[in-house]
């Protein structure tokens, strides 16, 4: 009978143990789970998803909900919402209207309410995001580039792009300490920098925008 106790507490003790487990796991999905309505993904961002014409959006959003841009570098633009923290800007792949196909979502306001399941979100600074890169570095045009300046050109097969394998990026210049002039005007020279630069340790960067990009 005493053996047979013990085996009934055992089986208690494991099932506690697993119950226990399972609800942790719950609870950390839980915790990365994101409203659809604010999640930054390859099918879009919130409600604008990556496969909407103009004309669909017109019809969804409403008409006064749209802002025309033109930028002569990344081409012609929508703002969605503009001034606001759900604005989102459409760059369509077509020079002029109609506008059917959209070349990548971008989302730029400091209060800007998106983020992905990870919780990248406009604002966060580089070296949080090298963490949630499991420590592998950012490459990207250096700030002073002539063109595309800041533009994150790859996360080096980290985290990042493993679990958003349609995201990108600009980083921002924010505030520095005080720098070597010798390495100040060495780093300006370099087009293309990596996160780990020794004078990024006294430079604050931060993520000034996020885009999602058409990969079809």
């Amino acid at each position: 009978m005493k053996h047979l106790f013990y085996s009934f507490l055992l089986v208690a003790v494991m099932s506690c143990q697993q119950s226990g487990t399972t609800k942790q796991a719950a609870s950390k999905a839980e915790d990365n789970q994101v409203d659809s309505t604010l999640l930054i993904s390859c099918e879009g961002v919130g409600e604008i998803k990556m496969s909407i014409s103009y004309d669909e959006l017109e019809k969804q959003v409403g008409a006064k909900a749209l802002t025309p841009h033109e930028n002569t570098v990344y081409g012609n633009f929508t703002t969605v919402w503009e001034n606001t923290p759900k604005a989102v800007n459409i760059y369509w792949k077509e020079n002029t209207p109609p506008y059917k196909t959209i070349n990548y979502l971008e989302v730029v306001d400091p209060a800007s309410v998106y983020r992905t399941t990870d919780s990248l979100r406009v604002g966060i600074g580089m070296r949080d995001m090298v963490r949630m890169n499991n420590n592998m570095p950012l490459t990207f045009r250096n700030f002073y580039a002539e063109e595309r300046s800041g533009l994150i050109t790859s996360f080096n097969n980290g985290a990042i792009a493993e679990r958003n394998p349609c995201l990108t990026g600009v980083l921002e210049w924010s505030s520095q300490e005080n720098v070597y002039k010798d390495q100040y005007e060495a780093f300006k020279k370099q087009e293309i920098v990596e996160s780990h630069e020794k004078i990024l340790q006294r430079i604050e960067v931060n993520l000034s925008a996020i885009r999602v990009l058409n990969k079809q």
